[in-house]
């Protein structure tokens, strides 16, 4: 008699759960799952990277709105994956602060954000470079951010990049010196084969001995010339 009892309060109980699910009215856990408006990284940097997807259809007011909006962002911006999209998008800007971004970014924690700030310099070519790249070289631990500062300024023709890629040439490590080489030939037109010995007499200001494979593209030129 109490077994049935105990039977019919589980199906009375099964019952009156069922008509509250079938009425709408359901509660835990039977809840419809709630929205929310909180922004990933994920969808912050999407939103960030469609912002240099339009820099050049934005005039120079709107370029320097937008640089101030990101450089405010990324003082305060503690995921660097959003920090790095801050530096690639800013460096899209052709304003003064993006140029200040972008070298306040060699210094950040993040290794990637500071490879994406020397890229990015290194692309804008604008001789204000040299010098903070060339710190990059002097102080940097990460071979990585080391190269990259090579690569740089090698995208940036003047008398103060071949004088800062010097120091690459002075460096131990065989991949400094083979970057400050390449570096070189990019930005002066010479091609004095890979002795570093020779890149470095040219960094100095002093005449390199130039072999018969180290000749300059316009020495070249001339030879097979008919002129």
């Amino acid at each position: 008699m109490a077994y049935e009892s105990s039977h019919r309060r589980t199906l009375a109980s099964l019952a009156a759960l069922f008509l509250v699910v079938a009425t709408g009215c359901a509660t835990w856990p039977f809840h419809t799952k709630e929205r929310t408006s909180i922004l990933t990284p994920g969808m912050r940097v999407a939103s960030i990277q469609e912002m240099a997807a339009r820099a050049d259809d934005i005039d120079s007011a709107q370029q320097a709105r937008l640089s101030e909006q990101l450089a405010s962002q990324i003082r305060t911006e503690p995921d660097p994956l959003v920090r790095k999209a801050i530096q690639e998008t800013i460096a899209e800007y052709s304003t003064p602060l993006a140029h200040d971004v972008l070298v306040a970014g060699l210094s950040d924690d993040d290794l990637d954000v500071r490879l994406a700030c020397c890229l990015k310099l290194g692309e804008r070519a604008e001789a204000s470079s040299t010098q903070v790249l060339r710190r990059v070289l002097e102080n940097e631990e990460e071979l990585d951010v080391r190269l990259a500062a090579v690569d740089a300024l090698g995208k940036i023709p003047s008398s103060e990049s071949i004088s800062a890629l010097a120091v690459a040439l002075q460096d131990r490590d065989p991949a400094m010196q083979y970057a400050g080489v390449q570096s070189l030939r990019a930005i002066s037109g010479l091609d004095l084969g890979n002795d570093v010995k020779a890149w470095r007499e040219y960094a100095a200001g002093e005449q390199p001995q130039i072999s018969p494979q180290g000749i300059s593209v316009a020495e070249r030129i001339q030879q097979v010339s008919p002129f």
